[in-house]
């Protein structure tokens, strides 16, 4: 039997030993189903298969064994362009990625060999496309999973720098104030307060970071529950907050029992990229109202809603996500939509979610909604920031 023929014919048993391999490579494929482990193999082998069978020239065949075939295009990318974005965003690295290759090209031959085939001129020739087409497959696999790391990489060093704002800008704010109290001689015990909170918030992000580059696996930022009430957490924030603007009215509004379980760092930071969003897109001379309600005995919601300009629903449809410039982007970081992201993975990471309203009438509103107590154990926020 031609090998394209055995490829198409025998595809199940390549692939099963593809997931195989697969599950092998940790920890990036510890929590991966069937699905996830065979990731765009049999696409990658169809076209392989295809490829085997199309005539081709001489210098076409000396491109490709050097992997310098026809480049996919960034609007229609190959099965193994895909397979390797794909596993750059799951925390595959490299080495790893590349032995995906190596072992299906293997299991192939071997499958193929145990098949006890007749090899004769046109066999051997079908051997050689098949290793061309293979190489030309890495190639295509491993430009995108380049592109997807530093993809990755740029996105957490965005996350970084724009979460260090808020802070900073307390700190800043409260340094000022110390230094009139100084002149006035008047002792403004809240504004060192803050300061402390603010340099401890920067030490949590620190010390995430190198939790971050020790580990090498990608974790980022993980909720850490215990009990609070989240109504002083939000008291607080909101204190912070109105102090670093100064000019714009911020209420606060509770209701229910705030007793719960969660990470007062991470809803803090949530909190502020929200607050810190009405400020910068509402009306100035209309409130941002925070208001925390304990739903029932399983459920809290957060909300902050402004008066502005309305959000259409195209833009909602991606608002949560990383690195989505809006029309008033710049190229600083400062709109790529890294606040919101925070938000979703900070809610998602408690096991809860976020959600947006907006109507002319109505304005605009974030809510959210957080179980009453968070699991420590639930998926980590930035489980997807991968900087191999």
């Amino acid at each position: 039997m031609a090998l394209s023929e055995f490829i198409t014919q025998h595809q199940e048993a390549i692939l099963s030993e593809c997931e195989a391999f697969a599950q092998t490579l940790l920890p990036a494929a510890a929590s991966m189903d069937k699905a996830a482990l065979r990731d765009h193999a049999a696409q990658v082998l169809a076209a392989i298969a295809l490829d085997m069978k199309q005539p081709q020239t001489g210098r076409a065949q000396r491109a490709k064994s050097h992997g310098r075939g026809p480049a996919p295009s960034s609007d229609n990318p190959t099965a193994a362009a895909l397979h390797g974005e794909l596993r750059a965003a799951a925390g595959f690295d490299v080495n790893q990625t590349t032995a995906e290759f190596r072992s299906l090209r293997a299991s192939v031959i071997r499958l193929w060999f145990e098949s006890k085939p007749q090899l004769g001129r046109d066999e051997v020739f079908e051997l050689v496309r098949f290793n061309e087409a293979m190489d030309q497959a890495l190639a295509e696999s491993i430009l995108y999973f380049a592109a997807e790391a530093a993809h990755m990489r740029t996105l957490f060093l965005g996350v970084l720098s724009h979460e260090l704002r808020t802070p900073l800008a307390t700190i800043m704010a409260s340094g000022q104030s110390l230094v009139l109290a100084q002149r006035l001689q008047r002792p403004v015990p809240e504004a060192a307060d803050r300061v402390l909170r603010a340099g401890k918030r920067i030490e949590s992000l620190l010390d995430d970071l190198l939790d971050f580059v020790r580990s090498g696996l990608g974790e980022g930022m993980r909720v850490a529950p215990v009990p609070l009430d989240l109504g002083k957490v939000c008291e607080r924030v909101v204190g912070e907050l109105q102090s670093v603007y100064p000019e714009r009215a911020i209420t606060l509004a509770r209701s229910g029992d705030m007793a719960c379980t969660c990470d007062e760092q991470r809803i803090a930071q949530a909190l502020s990229n929200l607050v810190g969003n009405a400020v910068k897109y509402g009306r100035p001379d209309k409130p941002v109202e925070v208001t925390v309600v304990g739903v029932d005995e399983v459920e809290l919601v957060i909300s902050v809603a402004n008066k502005g300009a309305v959000i259409s629903a195209e833009t909602r449809d991606s608002l949560f996500e990383p690195l989505v410039r809006g029309a008033g982007g710049d190229h600083f970081g400062v709109n790529l939509g890294l606040g919101l992201y925070i938000v979703k993975e900070i809610a998602t990471a408690h096991g809860g979610s976020v959600a947006v309203d907006s109507s002319a009438e109505g304005g605009t509103a974030f809510r959210i909604r957080l179980p009453r107590h968070a699991n420590e154990a639930e998926v980590s926020a930035f489980g997807g920031l991968k900087l191999n």
